[in-house]
């Protein structure tokens, strides 16, 4: 029988292993590329603009149913693309405008042209304005409050699939169908949590199948998106080029041809004009409108039913006012009636009587503005079926 080993009997330890020796002590410098800290951000290159904000506000220019592409990024910053170019705008304390160029495929030169053209600098506001003021002090008045509204100039094929989206629509809807589309483009960048791409080619266009519109909540404008774009390519030259030289042309020649597309009605028609086709005196009638020109223009219309003829009387109304800048001047005031802005108005612009006057009117006024839509729409369906 074996004995348990006594309690006292020394316990063996491993032995400890050698130190290495210590090497010679060296001033080289030992670099370890894990220990590296990562560099910091460079900061946005943020460049003047060479615009005040009496020539360009972008609260008064991007938020107000020109585009739908443009993001708030920041506090009185505004970014979107141009082109090939992402690019931020806000403004300085001194409320100049300046830029951030975040991605290119050019020069920063090219870009810059490219953003100024869109903005339609080559327009003086102050100028144009003065000249509208001098013949109605009501704009005159407005105008100091509400300084910098500008007019865009969009690429053309890009208007054209924003407003065709926009028919019958609300802003949050139209936004997604838009950025549905954008995001068929090449992919720039994101800034601020917003992804943003190059606005898709007619050729890329051309490959989404109605089924893919529908299924991302276009409904029936799917068929008028996926048809105009058939259209578009069959012109000669190109759709892209076809649509640039509309520029070339007469307003009433404009909105002829632009409504031989599906789904584009004289209002939508006028809406493309205006804000990338370089007819300034493109007046697009919707129920503001109206109001504004039975207000102010037109006061014996007030009452009447709103029909295509009486588009037309508004809009040679709005002409005959305000001269060849006429759609910059409906532009302004169309702002002054969105509920943001009267809001900041002094309160003689919003008097109990056209309180009471525009919601007395409001039920008849949507309806109406409901059925020219559905008027436009039976017109476009007559149209396709040869009638």
């Amino acid at each position: 029988m074996h004995s348990l080993r006594s309690s006292s009997q020394p316990i063996m330890k491993r032995a400890r292993p050698t130190p290495p020796p210590t090497p010679p002590f060296s001033t080289t410098k030992i670099t370890r590329p894990f220990s590296k800290k990562p560099k910091p951000a460079t900061p946005p290159k943020w460049v003047s603009l060479g615009l005040t904000q009496s020539e360009l506000s972008l609260p008064l220019t991007f938020p107000t149913g020109q585009t739908f592409r443009w993001r708030q990024t920041g506090p009185l910053q505004y970014t979107g693309v141009v082109h090939s170019h992402l690019v931020s705008l806000k403004h300085l304390q001194n409320g100049d405008v300046s830029y951030c160029l975040h991605h290119t495929t050019t020069s920063e030169a090219k870009a810059r042209l490219a953003l100024l053209d869109f903005l339609n600098a080559g327009i003086s506001l102050s100028d144009v304005w003065a000249v509208f003021s001098a013949s109605d002090p009501r704009f005159a008045e407005l105008a100091s409050h509400l300084g910098g509204a500008r007019v865009l100039r969009q690429d053309p094929l890009e208007c054209l699939v924003q407003f065709l989206c926009s028919s019958n629509n609300n802003i949050a809807r139209i936004t997604k169908m838009v950025d549905f589309v954008s995001s068929l483009g090449d992919y720039l960048g994101t800034v601020e949590g917003f992804e943003f791409h190059q606005f898709p080619s007619l050729e890329r266009l051309a490959k989404v199948s109605e089924d893919e519109l529908r299924a991302a909540g276009f409904g029936y404008r799917a068929k008028y998106l996926i048809g105009t774009v058939n259209a578009l390519q069959s012109k000669p030259g190109g759709g892209a080029e076809w649509l640039a030289s509309l520029r070339n042309l007469d307003l009433q020649e404009v909105i002829d041809a632009l409504s031989t597309l599906p789904g584009v009605g004289p209002k939508v028609a006028a809406c493309i004009a205006l804000f990338s086709l370089d007819q300034h005196h493109a007046i697009p009638v919707d129920t503001h409108v109206w109001q504004i020109a039975t207000r102010y223009l037109l006061p014996e219309l007030a009452g009447a039913r709103l029909t295509p003829r009486l588009c037309s009387r508004v809009a040679e109304a709005f002409v005959s006012k305000y001269g060849k800048y006429a759609g910059w001047a409906q532009t302004l005031l169309f702002i002054a009636e969105l509920p943001s802005q009267k809001a900041l108005l002094p309160s003689h612009f919003s008097s109990i009587k056209e309180k009471k006057s525009a919601e007395s009117k409001n039920g008849k006024m949507c309806s109406e503005h409901d059925l020219l839509d559905a008027m436009d729409l039976k017109i476009k369906i007559k149209e396709q079926c040869g009638e």
